[in-house]
Parts: structure tokens; sequence; C-alpha cells
């Protein structure tokens, strides 16, 4: 692609997925993160209308009331526990009036509490049980996500598996016992009570107690633990992978990350994850995220920043649905932490890594991409997402070539479909192939194949 092309697509290359109004949270919140409580009281505008939904709220809250926009009543609801919809959370909606359908106003308040366990001693504390979607009091602070935990209310579309959990918002936040607070989107504050607006939508993390604000080069880093030197140095390497992605994707990168460590509520858990523009990391290390330029771990932290990064793209820029839509967002994630890897990190690496993916596969049986219908097809989930999906990206690249396979990306993120299937795979793969032989022999060899490894091992050895 010449230079002129990619500045344009540069400049015009914004996602168009919805002439949608984005949904609007306005409300107030009150936190205690020294009590476990979370008393909310929210309202949405501009929901979609839709016949078949859900709308997720935290397991561990009691709802007061579900009431209409004029405040003069209560709406009667029901709710659903299905985790093929939700593990964390309940679903609730609105029956109509012939009680088979549902009813769904366009604005709704919604008023609720909850008490959550605050566990600040390490020796009564599990062995593990904490993860992304877990609303988590460690004594000093609160830590959520937006798309898991549902702290707030979100909106689940059943026929098109969409969930809204990426909104705009006006929210008030108290947390008289806190230091500081963040909500995704937002400039971190050292206060303990503070209004947050953003007019662009973003899933929001929550993250409030008891930590210091750092900052440097536009970027936050809150509870980081790192000198003003290791903030400019962590900003220089985000920088440039973000740079990478931009260059090689020909899409913008969008605003620049937070940076969040906090300890999990567990002995053992030890993790990141991205809600962008926020990456969070959750450890026991003392010395947070300075432990990430020790050089002994250097070669397990870029890899993993790479993939968190990739996930604006996967995940933000554009969310993924179907069946195959965690397999995309996972597994491609990877594929580019794998080439910027190899590209910008150490080619030592890169291979290592590689090698340790195809000795995990060994003697390994699995669905063929064509064939996954449910998520329970996936069988180890962690393997077929982060391990073999990743392989079989790569040995596809080998059979198309590096432009053709950046290109096909590109298109997977960026051409409109309703669902992110395998039809829609297939399409956009098709549109940059322009060949139907060739094609036919991806197919045979990789997505239909159940033995679709060996023919990626021939070619990756």
């Amino acid at each position: 692609m010449n230079k002129i092309l990619v500045i344009l697509s540069l400049l015009f290359s914004v996602p168009t997925f919805s002439v949608e109004l984005p949904i609007k949270l306005t409300g107030t919140i009150d936190i205690s993160v020294i009590n476990g409580t979370i008393d909310a009281n929210f309202q949405l505008d501009n929901i979609p209308k839709l016949k078949n939904y859900l709308i997720f709220l935290n397991s561990g809250f009691n709802i007061q009331y579900f009431r209409n926009q004029k405040d003069t009543a209560n709406y009667p609801f029901d709710k659903t526990y299905n985790t093929n919809y939700s593990y964390e959370s309940f679903g609730y909606y609105l029956p109509d009036n012939t009680v088979k359908g549902k009813f769904l106003p366009s604005t709704m308040q919604f008023k609720y509490t909850g008490k959550f366990p605050v566990i600040n001693n390490m020796n009564k504390a599990s062995e593990s049980g904490d993860w992304k979607g877990n609303i988590a009091f460690n004594g000093k602070t609160i830590r959520t996500d937006g798309f898991q935990t549902a702290w707030y209310p979100i909106l689940y579309d059943i026929e098109l598996d969409k969930r809204y959990d990426e909104v705009t918002y006006n929210i008030e936040v108290t947390c008289l016992d806190c230091k500081s607070i963040y909500v995704n989107g937002s400039k971190p504050i050292s206060a303990s009570h503070g209004i947050f607006k953003r007019d662009n939508p973003v899933s929001l993390i929550l993250f409030a107690g008891d930590y210091n604000i750092g900052q440097q080069n536009g970027s936050y880093y809150l509870n980081s633990g790192l000198s003003a030197n290791q903030m400019s140095e962590l900003g220089k390497i985000t920088s440039s992978y973000e740079q990478y992605y931009q260059e090689k994707l020909s899409l913008p990168y969008g605003e620049s990350v937070v940076y969040i460590h906090t300890t999990p509520i567990s002995k053992k858990n030890s993790w990141l994850f991205v809600s962008y523009p926020a990456i969070v990391t959750i450890n026991h290390d003392e010395g947070g995220l300075s432990n990430l330029f020790d050089e002994s771990e250097s070669s397990w932290f870029k890899p993993f920043i790479a993939h968190e990064l990739a996930h604006y793209y996967f995940g933000t820029y554009r969310d993924f649905n179907s069946e195959l839509g965690d397999m995309f967002s996972e597994s491609f994630a990877e594929y580019l932490s794998l080439k910027l890897t190899k590209k910008l990190i150490n080619e030592k690496v890169y291979l290592e890594t590689i090698n340790k993916k195809l000795s995990n596969l060994e003697d390994k049986n699995f669905v063929a991409i064509k064939d996954i219908k449910n998520k329970s097809d996936y069988g180890n989930r962690n393997r077929y997402v982060y391990t073999y999906a990743p392989i079989v990206w790569l040995a596809i690249e080998k059979e198309i070539g590096e432009e053709n396979m950046w290109l096909w990306i590109n298109k997977m993120l960026t051409v409109e479909t309703e669902f992110t299937d395998y039809k829609f795979m297939i399409k956009t793969l098709t549109e940059v192939l322009n060949n139907d032989a060739k094609l036919a022999f991806l197919v045979e060899n990789y997505f239909a194949n159940k033995d679709a490894i060996n023919q990626a091992k021939i070619l990756l050895k």
C-alpha cells in the first residue's frame, strides 16, 4: 500500500458499524472500600428497541427498583441466570402485557445496592478464585471491569449476541474512604468525590481507593510503584507498539492508555487484562509495575503488553460476536503480539514462544474452526484461542503472504456485518485473495480440517 493510501486510510478509517445513538449512563454511585459496599442510582438513556434482550447486573446486587422515566412507577421485572450469556450476573427483563414477550423503554432508572467481601488478610484468603469479572475489594481499593462485572446496567441483545457495555456517561462517584478515583475514559482524580463525563462510548472500569496517581507524556499510572524514569520508559515502549499496529493495520490507534496495578483478593492469582484505555495488572508484587523492568522478567512482560494493546483493535475498535467471537478477539490479539515480538522485541523470544505453543499442541485433538457451533466446542478454551488458533493464523500467513494477511485483518476489523461468524471470516478472506482455488485449499487444509495443526507445523518448524 503506497504512502498516500496509508495516510488516507489513517484519516478516514473509523468504525461506522451502527447509526444508533450510544447508550448514556447518568446518576450516582456511593462506595466504601473499607466496608465493601456499593449503592447505585443510575439511569440509561437512548436504549435501542430490542425484542429479545437481557439487562445484566452483578449477581451480588439487590434491586430496589427499575423505574420509569417520569419517576412515577416501578416496572415489574423477571430475572434469569444463564452462564452462556454471563457467569457473573443475573439477566433482567421487563415482561410485556401478554407476559409472553418483553418490553423495553428508551429510558429507565435503576436503583440497587450490594455488599461484597473485603479480603485484606491473605492468611485467610483462598488460593485462587479471583478473576477479571470479579468486583474485588482488597481493603484498599475496589476493582471492576465493565464487560463482565456489570457494576452498572449492561444491555445485551440476545439475537445479535451484542453486549452494550460501551456507554457515554455523566456520573457522580462518592467514596469517602478513598484517596483517588478513576472511571475509565476520564482523568483520574485525587479526591473522595467527583463528577465524571465522557461523550465517546467506552466500557467502564471503576478503580477507587488508597493509591497514588502518576502522569508522564499524557499517560496515567495508577498505584504503579514506578519512578518517573520508569514511567517514561514504559511510555516509550507503549508508543512504539501502538505505532507498529497502526502502520501495519492502516488503522489509527486510540487515546493514551492508563496503567493500573492492584492486588488480587486471592493468594496465587496473577494476570493482566485490558478494558481500553486501561490496562490492569493484578499481582502481589510489592514493587507494583516496577518489577516489569527486571531483566529476568522482560521476556514475558513485553509480549503481554503487546497482546493487551492489540485488544484496542480486537475488543474496542470492533467487538466480535457469534460462536467464534471470543476466538477471533483473543487469537488475533495474540497473533498481532507474536508479529510485534518478532519485529520489535526479540526474534529469539518469538521462536521460543512458537516452539512452546507447538509443543503444547502435541497429541491434542481440536474441533475444526468451521465446525465450531458454540463455545463449548473449543474444548480447552485457553488452549484453543491462545495457542491453536494463533498458530493456524501464522500458517495461513505463510500460505497467502504477509501483505495479504494484514489486509485480511484490516477487513476483519472494518467490513460491516451483524455477525462476526465463520461466513464473515470467509467473506473477508475471499475479498483479499480473489482466488477461488486458493480459498478452497485454505478451507480444506485449515478451516474445515480437524488436523489443521499438522499442516501448520510443517510450515512453522
